[in-house]
């Protein structure tokens, strides 16, 4: 390879590297008075409440110090095994025979939760497509709802198949609205009236139309102290909100802003109303208000025959690990990448950037994968495993390096030393990476909860490992060679001298 044609792709892989170093790792604030956001892969990526640490949005307040709030969401026709349990307790036998005629136990006799029939399932437990159908719009939702929060550690799932799980970590001040709040299930609502029981709809949805033809969006918005519920409205909706608001001055006049049946938000209006924006304030914090906002903005695409869920209660869970174990597996991870760096620009000289660049790659690729596959996170565990899988990929080009220096010493051209070291340890290297993502991906398969994330994480990073050891870093050893008149001093490679007898 020319030394012109390598000190391009040098350039070019750089801010590659670069430029995934700042999408994965940087994060700052922007606009006026800070108001938005740009969050880094890492700072998106969801993390173990069990760590314990103060992170993400609120770190800067350092009061999250690990743990978090778990509640479940059962659909109507599904009931945990604790409720139905609670509800046949105070039966005469006859009336529990009678009720529980009604259910079936999902998906045995050691199920979580009763499937209702002629409502969830048929009479037979076969559950109906319908309910199965609704359930996973439901679920589509409330999933886009908890990520809306933006907050680090929230989690959303299905429990028992039919149920739904979510998690907020104590990092937050509102835990508690948004695990109620986000429960509330319909279509969105505006209702004007002297009292919500008299209240008419402001909008008249035509056939062919939907909400959205008359509200665009709802966001939230913070000024100084007051947060800001904002709706933004089309021009039909400006139009109806007048109409609505037409007798305000001489008779005040309430908005009801409503999810499906239930009132969210009561605002009295004393005024016509003639504006395309409207801004609630109130008793709102900045994440309160986001919490009602993300609530309306997906009550935009909600329908009347959603589904209803009801939440259970909710329970505090302290973190496992300690308030600072966060900051202790960034600093073991800080001492592990200092102590790698030095060993390879020690030992190879400037060949060390060549494991530096793939390095990074790995760590880069690991990184996102970890923000885009939805049930991997960050947690003691999963980051054992990227560890190993570390340590392999060391481990792999420290042989791949020692192999080619072999041939150096024995005289060959730097070019032949690379080709014939890799020929001679590939197939090696290939087996181990092959053995590690194997036992990785069956761990997954087959272990338990906690350990499947781990499992999958330590196949993940075995297969990215081999991939960088095998091809990344020897493209990277080839273009960066290709900038030195010495390949031998740039890799720190010496020959054997012979004595003469």
């Amino acid at each position: 390879m020319s030394k012109k044609k390598s000190v391009v792709l040098l350039v070019i892989y750089t801010l590659l590297i670069a430029a995934l170093c700042f999408i994965c790792t940087v994060s700052f604030s922007y606009g006026t008075d800070n108001l938005y956001t740009f969050s880094s892969v890492m700072r998106m990526m969801e993390k173990d409440a069990d760590l314990g640490i103060a992170y993400g949005a609120n770190a800067d307040a350092g009061t999250y110090l690990g743990g978090g709030y778990s509640a479940v969401y059962y659909p109507e026709g599904v009931i945990s095994a604790k409720e139905f349990d609670d509800n046949t307790d105070g039966m005469s036998e006859d009336e529990a025979a009678q009720y529980a005629a009604d259910y079936v136990r999902y998906p045995d006799e050691n199920g979580s939760v009763y499937l209702e029939k002629g409502v969830a399932c048929d009479d037979n437990g076969a559950v109906l497509d319908s309910f199965r159908t609704a359930f996973d719009a439901a679920l589509a939702t409330v999933t886009a709802r908890y990520a809306g929060l933006r907050a680090d550690g929230a989690r959303v799932e299905s429990v028992g198949d039919y149920a739904i799980g979510v998690f907020l970590p104590a990092m937050m001040d509102g835990e508690y609205t948004a695990i109620s709040v986000f429960a509330y299930t319909g279509e969105l609502s505006i209702r004007a009236g002297s009292d919500e029981a008299s209240a008419t709809d402001v909008f008249t949805i035509r056939p062919g139309q939907t909400i959205r033809d008359y509200v665009k969006k709802i966001t939230s918005r913070s000024a100084g102290d007051t947060a800001y519920v904002e709706f933004t409205f089309t021009d039909a909706g400006r139009e109806a909100l007048k109409t609505a608001t037409a007798g305000a001055a001489d008779t005040a006049v309430t908005l009801f802003f409503n999810v499906g049946e239930t009132n969210v938000i009561q605002l009295s209006v004393s005024e016509v109303y003639d504006q395309n924006t409207l801004y609630i304030s109130g008793s709102y914090t900045a994440e309160t208000a986001n919490t009602v906002a993300v609530l309306f903005s997906t009550a935009l695409d909600g329908t009347a025959e959603d589904l209803t869920l009801t939440p259970a209660d909710a329970y505090f869970h302290s973190a496992l690990y300690g308030s600072n174990t966060l900051v202790m597996l960034y600093i073991a991870f800080g001492v592990f990448f200092v102590a790698m760096m030095a060993f390879f620009f020690a030992r190879y000289r400037r060949l060390g950037f060549v494991h530096l660049y793939t390095y990074l790659l790995f760590l880069f690729a690991m990184i996102l994968c970890g923000w885009s596959i939805p049930f991997l996170y960050l947690s003691v565990e999963t980051f054992l495993a990227f560890l190993l899988t570390s340590v392999l990929l060391c481990f792999a080009n420290a042989v791949s390096f020692e192999s080619a220096r072999k041939e150096y010493a024995l005289g060959k051209t730097m070019t032949s030393s690379v080709k014939t070291g890799y020929k001679k340890c590939f197939w090696k290297l290939f087996d181990l990476h092959i053995v590690v993502a194997v036992i990785g991906f069956l761990v997954y398969a087959i272990a338990l909860t906690g350990l499947q994330t781990a499992g999958f994480v330590l196949g993940l990073g075995a297969a990215f490992s081999g991939i960088a050891t095998l091809l990344v870093n020897r493209f990277g050893w080839a273009v960066m060679m290709g900038t030195s008149k010495k390949p031998g001093k740039f890799c720190n490679f010496k020959r054997e001298e012979v004595e003469d007898e």
